[in-house]
């Protein structure tokens, strides 16, 4: 069945449902996190979602967390409803693109990166249930978390140089930032989370 637009009844579900969809996403991620500090309670000081009052994370703010050595965690969690799109790939032309005066992902994240000095960054990441493309792929590490940029085509290279202002704070955001893809979508997460907090930390009821 279609609206007047031809939209069919999926699709006009699934676009609603996008939002809602990427906070419940976002929360069993973070839910996640709080299962490591259950399992070892000297992990952490603190952890907050939505950490906007962390001025300087902002970019890389859906979840953070103090380390109990004062060094921080530091979690983007993006959600896209159809993960095998590939207009939905976890690709350097996301990444990349811009509005006109805007700022793209990897500029953001890079400049929430550099907000701390970098020694005090014990991790930071994206986590997302997108799949790379074949290019991106080609471009990760053997532990497929990590981006070997320079190995990036080279008007790929000269983008990423001058998003991020120079080549050195290329090398050391990619030398850092984790790409955590290909996860779980948000229903199958929350299957994940609690079968890690019940029984051990909680009941299911």
């Amino acid at each position: 069945r279609c609206d007047e637009q031809g939209r069919t009844v999926n699709q006009i579900i699934k676009h609603s449902a996008i939002p809602a969809s990427g906070y419940v996403y976002q929360t069993w991620a973070g839910i996640a996190l709080l299962c490591d500090w259950l399992d070892d309670p000297s992990l952490f000081e603190w952890v907050k979602f939505e950490a906007d009052d962390e001025e300087q994370a902002k970019g890389l703010d859906d979840v953070v967390a103090k380390r109990r050595d004062g060094r921080f965690v530091l979690q983007q969690i993006k959600l896209t409803v159809d993960s095998f799109d590939a207009a939905n790939a976890l690709s350097w032309k996301w990444l990349l693109e811009h509005k006109p005066k805007g700022f793209s992902l990897l500029q953001k994240w890079e400049r929430a990166y550099r907000g701390f000095a970098p020694a005090l960054v014990a991790d930071a990441m994206l986590i997302t249930n997108r799949r790379p493309d074949a290019e991106f792929e080609k471009n990760l590490a053997t532990n497929g978390r990590r981006v070997n940029w320079q190995a990036a085509s080279a008007t790929t290279r000269a983008q990423v140089i001058a998003q991020l202002g120079d080549e050195q704070r290329a090398n050391l955001f990619f030398s850092v930032f984790e790409f955590r893809h290909s996860h779980q979508g948000y229903d199958s997460l929350d299957r994940l989370v609690l079968d890690r907090l019940v029984p051990r930390h909680t009941k299911n009821r």
